[in-house]
């Protein structure tokens, strides 16, 4: 697979989980993972996970409309993606989020995740 296949194939699975089973993400990041959630950094999968978990939405849909992948000079994967996040019933909001994937034998993990809700 491309660069641009795995990173197109990852955020169809980050995405499916996050909204169906947001405890399943766990999988996809470690221990030295960094997230910056909305301008919070926050280090390592548990607290990573606290966060994620802490979100205060029950129902949550990722709607991706373009996804942009360029392999890393570490030979990961820097993936931006822009969409609409419809959670419960307020209106939908306009988001992006960056990802830098880690090879790990056969598989990928998050090892930089930055997102931020896009306002005006």
């Amino acid at each position: 697979m491309s660069f641009s296949e795995v990173g197109t194939a990852f955020v169809g699975h980050y995405y499916n989980t996050f909204d169906t089973n947001r405890a399943g993400l766990m999988a996809l990041y470690r221990d030295n993972s960094l997230m910056t959630f909305e301008g919070a950094q926050i280090q390592g999968k548990q607290k990573i996970m606290e966060k994620l978990a802490g979100l205060t939405f029950q129902r949550v849909k990722h709607e991706t409309q373009t996804i942009d992948c360029q392999p890393s000079i570490t030979g990961g994967i820097i993936v931006m993606v822009s969409g609409m996040l419809k959670t419960d019933d307020d209106p939908p909001h306009r988001f992006s989020q960056v990802f830098h994937l880690v090879q790990e034998g056969s598989s990928f993990w998050v090892s930089n995740d930055v997102f931020r809700l896009n306002y005006g």
